[in-house]
């Protein structure tokens, strides 16, 4: 046989030698099944991510590994992880006015807030900064090259290209991203929410490539759970106009953990959830499941929970541009570091921005 392969278990097994790499992802009931090349599992991942890959996919492992994060996320062991969230959450006045109330609320009830960068931060020179550097740091050649080609080749979801990405080492962040994404009334709806003093667990720019006729949904694509914590605060900042043709965000209002409708199809740690999509969508067609797509103009703000089930990203016509950031626990997954300007001195921080940057 030689150096003949074979699939088991979702390994690659040579005929001689040990096993190879994970294959294929070995969907629970009903998940959406994803049985492609070995290497659109380990592209753009972390080597935490791989190592957590093997442990939940991989059998034998994975019955220790769904074990241990089912465990980990169990209200005894996650409290002690978020001892001392919960403590700092406590110490430091949140800065909640009225907007941000109303933020809150709108969380708690449907898992989705839209508002806009100067109702937000009230600055109203905020959002043409963001723009101004996330279009500086997408005009870098290997960002450039990326989108020229029409294919990020370091990402599993290909039609995404980051500018920043998830295996750079503390990368510095514009003055700009710290004023919004440190913003005060934005720490504190995603703190205020969760009850806890929040992490900045990743931010980026993406730039969504369009897709062309024949090319299959991927991904993000399809109705999901994140995988990253319990409830997770996920902000997009609309850098340009989106409508229905450029893939905007979904969300099935009251999804959240702890909605209407938290258990329908309800996340699985450490991997989140991807349900039968011919299922949910016959749920939203045909029944009062209530669902909100997220068009508007450059500048508008998307605040949700993304423990609930949503969607976006697939543009038919003309490329979607983001900003991204995610707030979680101190349990969360996958936490980035990241670090500051030079014209932006860590002791300028507050308390709340300084945990958030795990400083």
């Amino acid at each position: 046989m030689g150096s003949e392969l074979w699939c088991e278990a979702g390994i690659l097994l040579p005929a001689t030698g040990p096993p190879l790499l994970l294959f294929a992802r070995i969907a629970s009931g009903d998940d959406v099944s994803r049985v492609g090349e070995w290497r659109a599992l380990w592209r753009g991942k972390t080597g935490l991510q791989l190592v957590r890959s093997v442990m939940v996919y991989v059998w034998p492992l994975s019955i220790l590994g769904r074990f241990f994060y089912r465990l980990r996320w169990s209200p005894p062991l996650y409290g002690v992880i978020n001892r001392r969230s919960r403590r700092v959450f406590r110490s430091i006045p949140q800065v909640v006015g009225p907007h941000g109330a109303e933020a809150v609320r709108a969380l708690h009830t449907d898992g989705i807030f839209r508002t806009t960068v100067k109702a937000l931060a009230q600055d109203p020179a905020l959002f043409r900064d963001l723009a101004r550097d996330a279009g500086m740091m997408l005009a870098g050649q290997d960002v450039q090259r990326k989108i020229r080609q029409r294919y990020n080749s370091s990402d599993m979801k290909w039609y995404v290209v980051r500018a920043i990405g998830r295996r750079a080492k503390r990368p510095p962040i514009p003055s700009s991203f710290v004023r919004f994404f440190l913003h005060p009334q934005l720490l504190s709806i995603a703190s205020t929410y969760l009850g806890l003093q929040v992490r900045l667990n990743y931010l980026d720019v993406w730039h969504n490539i369009p897709v062309r006729e024949g090319e299959p949904p991927i991904s993000a694509e399809f109705w999901h759970r994140d995988h990253e914590d319990q409830r997770i605060i996920k902000v997009f900042v609309l850098l340009t106009d989106v409508d229905e043709t450029m893939g905007p965000f979904n969300y099935v209002k009251g999804s959240q953990a702890g909605g209407e409708y938290g258990t329908l199809f309800p996340a699985i740690p450490p991997t989140g959830r991807y349900p039968k999509q011919e299922v949910l969508d016959r749920l939203i067609n045909e029944t009062p499941l209530p669902s909100v797509s997220c068009i508007g103009p450059a500048g508008s703000v998307i605040l949700c929970d993304a423990s609930g089930l949503h969607r976006g990203g697939r543009s038919l016509t003309q490329p979607r541009i983001v900003l991204v950031g995610v707030y979680t626990s101190n349990a969360g997954l996958d936490g980035a570091r990241y670090s500051l300007p030079r014209s932006v001195g860590h002791e300028q921080l507050s308390p709340a921005a300084k945990f958030a940057l795990y400083s």
